[in-house]
């Protein structure tokens, strides 16, 4: 171990061995490969906590730089923060070039940056989607000598967060273009003291010993300002993520020449901001085989032991990563229902397609609902009219000319809202405008239509 990291484990090793719960912390460092189970069991063969918790120092102590880095994360992670403030000094630097690296660029050093950035780690079932996230990682670069916006915009479900966080797991991505870290920010749907309390923390986060004010912003243009000093003079060279930004106004906040990458719904919402902006569309969904992955991780089988229902049921999920890991998590737990789920996709019973999963939404029409419910009101009933598409049929503008009475601009207008925020797609050919839905979104208006008859 680095002489370094070694000084900083014996300096702390009383207040470690005093105040941690070693069990989960254990979980972590075997996960990460640093700690065996043999070596768990000689920790849980001491008496005492604080015996085992020594134990485990003992261990350490005994290790590389590797294992240093794997407890410092798992305290972060087990809410051991100002323990981890205590080692954070003492983390070693290490090459992703001494052959010690993970495959998909995921080295220590990634895994600290992204940690204590609060990016949220890999779902428990995760398959990877290699082009999405290059395409991601392209723009990012861009953000290296000039601020500005990257945009990761697609339809609910489509795994826009998950693609987001994949894309920073890079070890030369954040050393050469991010160096002074990555900070993570849920957003969502956010009122202006929603949002002031988001920017509150945010700043809280980034100034823990209190450097730029002893107290929060009481304002969000008082919050503005304090994130300005913060980013450009204590962390120069970061990337703020904003996740799952819902409206336009909400970036005004963070409108300051910052590096920003931004997951949305709405492929429109930076119009109103200043900068570069890159925009990555997430249109797309999964390949046949990798839903079949994915369900395999589920239900932990083989993709060839699978059921013959299985193939039926990942066409009926029309390649949407959320409907994918409802059905997994739901046969999980039942798994002799392959079945009743498939009929349930095919009959459109999205209501009872319910689970609880590493997805923000328990269902799909919950997912879908909520997309609709933003939009302004006298574009609802015409979004609900676009349920006379038929499947794989794109149709020109003029069609909807004829449905509303409308002159071709007003139609496109309208239209163009609903691409704005990922509800419908648009082929264009030259001067042509063709449009069409997912087959999801078609099957979810079909059947909203329905209930309200």
């Amino acid at each position: 171990m680095d002489l370094k990291a070694r000084s900083y484990l014996l300096r702390n090793r009383e207040a470690l061995e005093r105040d941690i719960k070693i069990s989960y912390i254990m979980d972590h460092m075997i996960t990460d490969g640093v700690l065996t189970l043999l070596e768990e069991e000689k920790v849980k063969a001491e008496t005492t906590q604080r015996e085992r918790a020594a134990m485990l120092v003992k261990l350490i102590l005994a290790k590389d730089d590797y294992a240093y880095i794997s407890f410092y994360n798992a305290l972060v992670h087990e809410g051991y923060k100002d323990l981890a403030a205590l080692l954070q000094d003492g983390i070693p630097i290490i090459s992703p070039y001494n052959g010690k690296n993970s495959m998909d660029g995921e080295t220590s050093y990634v895994k600290t940056v992204l940690c204590e950035g609060g990016v949220p780690q890999r779902p428990v079932v995760f398959v990877t989607r290699p082009e999405l996230a290059k395409r991601i990682q392209e723009k990012l670069h861009k953000l290296k000598s000039d601020p500005g916006w990257v945009v990761v915009y697609g339809m609910a479900g489509c795994g826009k967060s998950v693609l987001a966080a994949e894309a920073l797991r890079d070890h030369s991505l954040l050393k050469d273009c991010f160096p002074g870290g990555v900070h993570w920010v849920s957003v969502g749907k956010q009122d202006k003291a929603g949002l002031l309390m988001k920017l509150q923390n945010l700043c809280l986060r980034l100034d823990q010993d209190f450097t730029y004010s002893q107290r929060p912003p009481l304002n969000i243009e008082e919050a503005k300002d304090r994130l300005r000093s913060l980013l450009l003079r204590k962390y120069p060279g970061s990337l703020l993520v904003l996740d799952d930004i819902w409206d336009p106004w909400v970036l005004k906040a963070f409108d300051s020449q910052f590096q920003i990458l931004i997951t949305s719904r709405d492929r429109s919402v930076t119009d109103s901001v200043t900068g570069k902006k890159y925009k990555v569309p997430v249109e797309s969904g999964l390949t046949h085989e990798k839903a079949l992955e994915i369900l395999s991780l589920f239900v932990n089988m083989e993709i060839t032991e699978l059921p013959e229902k299985a193939d039926s049921i990942v066409r009926e999920c029309k390649g949407s990563p959320l409907v994918v890991s409802l059905i997994g998590a739901l046969l999980r737990d039942f798994p002799n229902r392959w079945e009743y789920y498939l009929k349930q996709l095919q009959n459109k019973q999205f209501k009872r397609i319910r689970k609880s999963s590493s997805y923000d939404y328990e269902a799909l029409d919950e997912a879908m609902s909520i997309s609709v419910e933003m939009l302004p009101e006298n574009f609802k009933d015409y979004y609900r009219d676009l349920s006379v598409l038929q499947k794989d049929v794109k149709v020109p503008s003029k069609v909807f000319c004829i449905l509303w009475d409308m002159e071709t601009e007003e139609v496109e207008d309208i239209l163009q809202e609903f691409i704005n925020k990922s509800l419908l797609f648009c082929d264009r050919n030259g001067k042509s405008f063709h449009y069409y839905l997912h087959d999801l979104q078609l099957d979810f208006l079909t059947e909203k239509n329905h209930d309200t008859t």
